[in-house]
């Protein structure tokens, strides 16, 4: 079954929603130019709410690793999601808790157990952008785990959860009403139609 994740979280009541909603996977930004970021203390204060049975995903760019592994230590995170030129080694050095993310079709060299794959699509992207993006995620997720990301909402992840079969999709842009504040209906409407495309 696909796993859904709702990324770019940083306030309670939105945390809330995403897990009442059905949400598998929690992301906090760690990143303190993202329009999405959290601090670090809100974030341990977010991340002690979330529930038993939801993982904690904490987004990174280039951070040092000893200060991604204090973090990870501190928020019990379930997952690191390294976005920036992490190489293959320190990305291995996290083992099963690294998710390396990928933007196609620029990154070449794609590593990583667990992968994110991410497209820049410059405006409104368009179906056959979609469906490559979307075939090319299916054929790196046949000896690896993909986080399948890049356009999604609640319009069209039924369509990619079928086409590319990801371990996870994540909900950042689609479950926003602008960056970095969350729509609740978006949020519960994304969550429900991965759901019900994977039940």
């Amino acid at each position: 079954m696909t796993l859904v994740k709702v990324c770019g979280v940083n306030r309670a009541d939105d945390l809330a929603v995403a897990v009442e909603a059905g949400a598998d996977l929690i992301g906090f930004i760690l990143v303190d130019w993202s329009p999405r970021a959290v601090t670090r203390e809100d974030a341990a204060a977010l991340a002690e709410q979330v529930p038993s049975g939801v993982g904690r995903v904490g987004v990174f760019v280039d951070e040092d690793p000893a200060t991604v592994a204090s973090i990870a230590d501190e928020l019990a995170l379930d997952f690191v999601q390294l976005h920036g030129k992490e190489s293959p080694e320190v990305v291995a050095a996290f083992g099963g808790r690294a998710i390396k993310a990928h933007r196609l079709p620029k990154d070449g060299d794609i590593y990583g157990t667990t992968v994110l794959l991410d497209r820049h699509f410059h405006s409104e992207p368009t179906t056959d952008e979609l469906r490559s993006h979307w075939a090319l995620a299916r054929e790196v997720g046949a000896d690896r785990r993909v986080l399948l990301a890049g356009a999604l909402d609640a319009d069209n992840v039924a369509q990619a959860i079928q086409a590319a079969q990801p371990w996870a999709v994540d909900g950042v842009r689609g479950t926003e009403s602008a960056p970095g504040v969350k729509d609740h209906a978006r949020i519960r409407a994304f969550v429900r139609a991965a759901k019900e495309t994977t039940s």
